[in-house]
């Protein structure tokens, strides 16, 4: 069988077919956009134990027989430069740049930056009121991570306006042409982020960008390319994840029965578990990026020739019944809850701690701030996102009362 990931159907509620499937098999022959034919885990167990088996299952398809990153024929110049990124290597390439990020990383302190994302969650919100915008997703989801981003880089004004256009086309992937605007503009704000890593290398300022210009590890430091392509990596993974984060649990706050009241109930360490626990419900990331055989293999029964692409679907571990007590339910409070919503292994998300804090920062913003809150449409006029690997709302209209 073959599951329908980007219908509405499944979008709308995929436990129901992510449970079918996995009575029926432990893996899911899938043809994904791009990458064509791939296997899909749905096990828990079994997809952590090959998302940190590295030395049978390669992220960089060039370790694997492939002559590209991916594992895709064409790939334009300005993809190039990207493709080498930390989500896309392979030791001991991504453990140096590992140990450059995490450095710059471990510096961020997370509890000083809650009170600027909360009041950046305020103050658009009530931008929102005050203009009369009831979409959450543009008002809210989209704004609040890319904000939080640019303050956290350091970038000038000048460059967030240059790369929101070119992230907005690349991550509206529903808009073909959008997408091909964002690309045909990737090589300008390329050669933008050069001049600025330059600059900053001569006076360095505030912010996470001079600390990735400056970070060094054992005598090493980034090159101009890996620090392009580890500025878009934040970004794009920050940034979608985050943004799918909030509206779905937004939304599945406001659908589930006294779920919302019970969120207000919370203290702070209580509504941290709640966060968790919306990461492993809604899983706003659905799959993993493709592993593939670094040669002729078996993997739980399942027979791999070299080059044959692995891909965990984390939104069926996160409801393994020999994992998680009522899987399909919704409980704010569940401890333990070893779920794969940020990966797992060696490319296990780098920013999680900072999403988790933003997806909390905006729920308290909403639900203590609006004790009236409501969907402005009946759930089943919403339209979700039909993009394989994520799972979010085009637009979540909301009443503030």
């Amino acid at each position: 069988m073959s599951l329908p990931l980007n219908s509405q159907a499944y979008l709308r509620g995929p436990h129901g077919f992510l449970a079918a499937a996995r009575e029926e098999s432990l893996f899911v022959r899938q043809k994904l956009p791009f990458l064509g034919k791939c296997t899909l885990v749905l096990g828990h167990a079994e997809c952590l134990e090959f998302l940190k088996d590295s030395d049978r299952f390669a992220v960089d398809a060039r370790n694997a027989g492939f002559d590209s990153p991916f594992g895709l024929r064409f790939l334009p110049k300005s993809l190039k430069t990207l493709s080498n990124n930390l989500l896309s290597l392979d030791d001991p390439d991504h453990l140096r740049l590992r140990r450059l990020v995490d450095q710059p990383f471990r510096r961020v302190s997370i509890d000083a930056l809650k009170p600027r994302i909360r009041d950046t969650c305020d103050r658009l919100v009530a931008e929102m009121v005050e203009a009369g915008e009831a979409d959450l997703v543009e008002g809210l989801c989209r704004q609040l991570p890319l904000l939080v981003i640019y303050d956290l880089l350091g970038f000038s004004g000048e460059i967030r306006n240059k790369l929101d256009s070119v992230l907005h086309g690349l991550t509206a992937t529903a808009n073909i042409f959008n997408v091909l605007r964002g690309l045909m503009k990737l090589g300008a704000v390329q050669r933008m982020l050069a001049e600025e890593f330059e600059r900053v290398r001569h006076e360095p300022g505030p912010g996470l960008v001079t600390e990735l210009v400056h970070a060094e590890a054992d005598g090493d430091r980034m090159s101009n390319d890996e620090l392009v392509a580890m500025v878009f990596v934040l970004f794009i993974a920050g940034h979608e994840t985050t943004k799918h984060l909030i509206s779905s649990a937004v939304y599945t706050l406001l659908t589930e029965p006294d779920a919302a009241d019970q969120y207000r109930g919370m203290d702070d360490d209580a509504r941290g578990i709640a966060v968790d626990e919306l990461m492993r419900y809604c899983a706003p990331v659905q799959m993993t990026k493709p592993r593939h055989a670094r040669e002729d293999l078996e993997f739980h029964g399942l027979s791999m020739k070299r080059g044959e692409r692995l891909v965990a679907l984390l939104a069926a571990a996160n409801i393994d019944q020999r994992v998680f007590e009522g899987p399909r339910n919704l409980d704010l409070t569940r401890r333990p809850n070893r779920h794969l919503g940020w990966g797992g292994g060696p490319h296990i998300c780098l920013g999680l701690h900072l999403a988790r804090a933003e997806a909390q920062a905006a729920l308290d913003c909403l639900l203590d701030g609006w004790p009236g809150l409501a969907l402005g449409v009946e759930p089943e006029q919403l339209k979700w996102i039909p993009r394989s690997g994520l799972r979010g709302l085009k637009q979540l209209p909301v009443i503030f009362g």
